[in-house]
């Protein structure tokens, strides 16, 4: 029987092959599927007197095998998780528990040592590593559907506001359901994954399909570039889940030994640049896909059919089309999507025209596939044109010493904007701006480029651009129109 809630996958893969490795963190000691159905088990007899069914729970724990018995737990128990992400600000994150209506937060010591305002989120709090599995309560009786709520997950939504996306059980499993059906994993593949368990890209896209398929999870709690292939020949890594910056990162370290088991990754946005050095210097498939946490995957690239700079082709459950360049996706069947943002009637109301779910993206369709072309409030208007920041992005990227990049929209006097550049890397901002001119149409090379420490991340190692446009000019930006410092 095809299961209905993230519990019953666990519990499917346990009966099958109890004594079979499913999760570890890396460096660590695996757990059998029947160790994470035990422990998830004995977790939710714990928290069988504080939370049932349908209730919003708050959980602010670090991934790992422990965070993963702690949401298989919450599924068998009927209540909704609410996971907390590090990144999130503590004011919204009180506000989405309240409108939530959270009954409980049940968080690791470590997190909330770091951050202590974790324990105003609920009128009690549970430290998860302090004898949860002792305290022994009785399970309800509980019959899951895919239609049942699942998850809340934090996502900007599409006004860049955040927001509290209310995910049903049928919205992740289909979402496992796509990413298996493209990857095509089995039981000789080994999984790895450094995304927090909070956002969708842990769950929805690494841990359920290797459920799915038989495979092994291995869990790492922060990505690093320079020990990432020690990990994956240590771990025996078949294939892992990656952002576009991540390869960069990769591609930027010296050569490496090689001697690594790692021949396909899924993730995504990949410029067709970064699909050809990832593949010829690591032997690595970048496998696109296009996915956003309302929809989960709306397309994805098959094994052995990639399209370089294509996110991939539309899946079969969603139709999608594209209108003056903003892409909508609707839904061929139900249960696959998210129901409604949290408290936001009005938000979850605009999402959606006519059936169409409006993406806030920006993108095109070429021969069935789908090409991502950056968020609608990330395109910059100059002189009457619009201009792609990713595009302005990807251009820069395939610069030698560059090792990050982002575009974003400043005022003008001119009205409208100028192109500004943050780049990180030892470069000069002269020949940044030269490289770009001779691969960009003169409206889109950046007038200002300035070089950088970092940029903004959150936890999925997404470039918060909104942090730079509010930022404005930063002190010494290199100006093209005076050939020095604006």
């Amino acid at each position: 029987m095809r299961p209905r809630s993230f519990a019953e996958a666990v519990l499917a893969r346990a009966e099958a092959e109890p004594d079979g490795e499913l999760v570890r963190l890396a460096g660590q000691p695996g757990w059998t599927a029947g160790e994470l159905a035990e422990r998830a088990i004995a977790n939710a007899r714990g928290l069988a007197r504080l939370a049932g069914p349908g209730d919003v729970v708050a959980t602010a724990v670090r991934g790992g095998p422990e965070a993963i018995a702690l949401t298989t737990a919450l599924s068998l128990l009927g209540a909704v998780e609410l996971p907390v992400p590090s990144e999130l600000d503590p004011a919204w994150a009180r506000q989405l528990a309240k409108s939530a209506g959270c009954v409980v937060t049940v968080a690791d010591s470590a997190r909330l040592s770091e951050e202590p305002h974790l324990a105003r989120l609920a009128e009690s709090t549970v430290v998860s590593d302090d004898g949860l599995a002792a305290r022994g309560g009785r399970l309800p009786s509980f019959v899951p559907g895919l239609d049942t709520p699942a998850l809340v997950v934090t996502t900007s939504g599409t006004t860049g506001k955040p927001k509290g996306a209310v995910l049903p059980n049928g919205a992740g499993l289909g979402q496992a359901d796509r990413v298996q059906r493209a990857m095509r994993y089995d039981g000789s593949d080994v999984l790895y994954n450094f995304f927090p368990w909070q956002h969708i890209n842990a769950r929805h896209a690494a841990f359920l399909p290797a459920v799915l398929g038989g495979a092994v999870l291995v869990v790492d709690r922060r990505f690093s570039a320079s020990r990432f292939w020690d990990v994956a020949r240590a771990e025996g890594i078949t294939a892992f889940n990656f952002m576009g910056a991540v390869c960069v990162m990769l591609l930027r370290r010296p050569p490496d030994s090689g001697g690594h088991r790692v021949r396909r990754a899924y993730g995504g946005p990949a410029p067709a640049w970064l699909v050809h050095e990832m593949a010829d210097r690591f032997g690595v498939e970048l496998l696109q896909a296009y996915a956003c946490t309302e929809l989960g995957d709306v397309a994805t690239t098959p094994v052995g059919e990639v399209r370089p700079g294509a996110a991939g082709r539309p899946v079969p459950e969603y139709e999608v089309r594209v209108v003056d360049g903003a892409l909508y996706v609707r839904p061929q069947g139900t249960n696959l999507t998210f129901t409604h943002y949290v408290g936001d009637p009005e938000a979850t109301e605009s999402a959606w025209h006519d059936g169409w779910f409006r993406t806030g993206d920006q993108a095109r369709l070429e021969d069935g596939w789908l090409y991502f072309e950056g968020r609608s409030a990330d395109v910059i208007r100059r002189r009457g044109m619009n201009i792609s920041a990713v595009g302005v992005e990807d251009a820069a990227a395939s610069m030698p010493g560059l090792t990050a990049a982002a575009a974003v929209g400043v005022p003008s006097e001119l009205t409208e904007d100028e192109v500004l550049l943050v780049v990180v890397g030892d470069v000069d901002p002269r020949a940044v701006h030269e490289h770009c001119a001779a691969r960009l149409p003169r409206h889109a090379v950046p007038r200002y480029v300035s070089v950088a420490e970092d940029l903004p991340r959150n936890g999925s190692f997404k470039v918060v651009r909104a942090a730079l446009r509010d930022r404005g000019l930063p002190p010494g930006v290199w100006d093209a129109e005076t050939g020095g410092v604006a």
